[in-house]
């Protein structure tokens, strides 16, 4: 079945076996009865404005109730797929942390020896409580799953289909699909294996395709539901400037600016963090140069330590009145 699961589609279908974070505005397909949701995703978009040729790869985090599922990604043309190593995210993110400074302070506690006394013996009491509608243009097995690249031209054969084997449609899935056929894009079509497991990470996957501009699958069923109430959408994106994000032509993109800043003379780096747990509009996410070219990197974190110098209040009244009474009796 793993074979056949590989469809000319015309979107494309990723079954998730991504490390963390990276998908396409897409949507898993599960068997009937069975759900599974995004819980996490990065992506790394490589922009060739000259050749207008976009690098696509991505990693993300599934759960739910699947044993295996299918997962869908369109892309305008057909793809060609690649398995890339996992640790490139790192690297990116390591470039992008955001710095954390040391900083140490000093201060005095007057707290009474009596009062210190009674609060540590309290804390240790603590502590111890025309063709054919749907067409396979190719199928390849990588990063432990087979992905298949699908032209489809009706949706209702994509999810007759899917039905056949033995992945349940809704109205709204079909309507996804359907957005996508009209348009003429290519659906690949991965499948993954969750084993055991509530959880399941995809491996990195490069898709590399033509289009007229850059673009993240954004997209979604609205069926197609995280578990918990936030989610998390990294995307670095790498081309000649600094770029800004806009859902289909001109509608706000709640993504936020986290990091920019040339790596190279030809290249820049652009970090954006999206945390909605239902996406909003009916559109994918475009790319387009930011009016704004300034590098930006956040302020660092300033992680403060305290030093406490103890003086306990009580002694000290103590020997002030000692010294007041001896000083008395002196003059007297």
């Amino acid at each position: 079945m793993a074979a056949q699961f590989s469809v000319r589609f015309g979107v494309a279908l990723a079954v998730f076996t991504i490390a963390a974070a990276d998908i396409f505005a897409c949507a898993p397909a599960p068997h009937a009865g069975e759900n599974v949701a995004i819980v996490e995703e990065s992506a790394i978009i490589q922009w060739n404005p000259s050749t207008k040729t976009e690098n696509f790869t991505r990693r993300a985090t599934f759960r739910g109730t699947a044993r295996d599922f299918g997962f869908l990604v369109p892309t305008p043309t057909a793809p060609q797929l690649e398995e890339v190593k996992d640790d490139v995210f790192d690297q990116l993110e390591q470039k992008t942390r955001r710095e954390t400074v040391q900083k140490t302070t000093t201060e005095i506690d007057w707290t009474p020896l009596v009062l210190a006394l009674l609060g540590r013996r309290r804390l240790g009491e603590t502590a111890t409580a025309g063709r054919a509608p749907v067409e396979v243009l190719e199928t390849k097995k990588l990063a432990g799953y087979e992905a298949s690249v699908l032209d489809a031209t009706d949706a209702s054969a994509l999810n007759t289909w899917l039905t056949n084997y033995g992945y349940a449609t809704t109205p709204d899935l079909a309507a996804w699909l359907d957005a996508y056929i009209k348009q003429g894009w290519k659906i690949t079509a991965f499948k993954i294996d969750k084993a055991a497991s509530e959880q399941a990470r995809s491996a990195a996957i490069k898709m590399t395709f033509t289009t007229e501009r850059p673009f993240f699958p954004y997209r979604e069923p609205q069926s197609t539901l995280p578990y918990d109430s936030v989610r998390s959408l990294i995307i670095y994106f790498l081309g000649p400037e600094r770029v800004a994000g806009k859902i289909g032509t001109n509608v706000f993109w709640p993504g936020v600016l986290m990091w920019s800043k040339n790596v190279d003379p030809q290249t820049r780096l652009t970090k954006f963090v999206d945390t909605s747990r239902i996406r909003p509009g009916n559109d994918d996410l475009y790319f387009s140069r930011d009016a704004d070219q300034s590098a930006y990197v956040p302020p660092p974190y300033v992680e403060e330590t305290v030093k406490k110098t103890w003086v306990p209040s009580d002694v000290i009244v103590l020997g002030l009145m000692l010294i007041a009474v001896g000083v008395r009796r002196f003059r007297r």
